[in-house]
């Protein structure tokens, strides 16, 4: 059957409409598909100069963890290491201060040290919780006797110890078997220090990129 030129025309026309559709949805999706890698290469330059960014500043950082690592070892240096604060150790030291002053030394206990934070659901806010910071304080109670000139002369020896030692309070006990306070006609008092001190547990961090 044979088409006069009219139809022709139309079937022509109709091939090439489809030829172009065909050619715009495939052009339409690859621009789709650029787009997406535009923008992900976009995202990826952006991060790689945040990354260079970063590198850049290594440098610095390690310039100030150094820094940052040489305080913390000055500030640190007073503070006593872990076989100081044990008992004997720790009792010894503030045994040898009271006689240097004069006082004696009846009792000494350590005391437990009380950590106050957000209690978790379920917990009292007051319990006793382990050590999470690089500090651990540790804290005793002396009972001695001596004179109040003694007892000054003692404080300021813990004060000025090469190492860090704080009075933590100072509490005055009642002479005898009867209720009142120590006659002041009598140089010997009777009293209680409580004395406390920190070590320093350094973190073990990664220093691979500071070396």
């Amino acid at each position: 059957m044979k088409f006069d030129e009219k139809k022709q025309l139309l079937i022509v026309a109709a091939f090439c409409g489809l030829i172009f559709c065909g050619e715009f949805a495939i052009g339409w999706g690859l621009k789709n598909d650029n787009d997406v890698i535009s923008r992900a290469l976009s995202e990826l330059d952006s991060r790689e100069a945040s990354a260079q960014e970063k590198i850049a500043r290594i440098p610095q950082m390690k310039d100030k963890a150094r820094s940052l690592s040489r305080i913390v070892s000055e500030y640190t240096a007073i503070l006593p290491q872990k076989d100081e604060v044990r008992r004997d150790a720790f009792v010894d030291t503030i045994t040898a201060l009271c006689r240097d002053s004069g006082l004696t030394i009846l009792v000494a206990e350590p005391l437990q040290v009380l950590k106050k934070g957000t209690a978790a659901r379920g917990k009292k806010k007051d319990e006793v919780v382990a050590e999470k910071d690089s500090f651990t304080r540790h804290k005793y109670r002396f009972e001695m006797s001596g004179e109040f000139a003694q007892l000054h002369r003692f404080i300021n020896s813990v004060e000025n110890h090469p190492r860090f030692l704080r009075v933590d309070g100072i509490e005055l006990f009642p002479s005898g078997d009867d209720n009142g306070l120590v006659s002041a006609s009598d140089p010997i008092k009777r009293l209680a220090v409580v004395i406390s001190t920190y070590v320093y547990d350094e973190p073990n961090i990664q220093m691979e990129a500071i070396q």
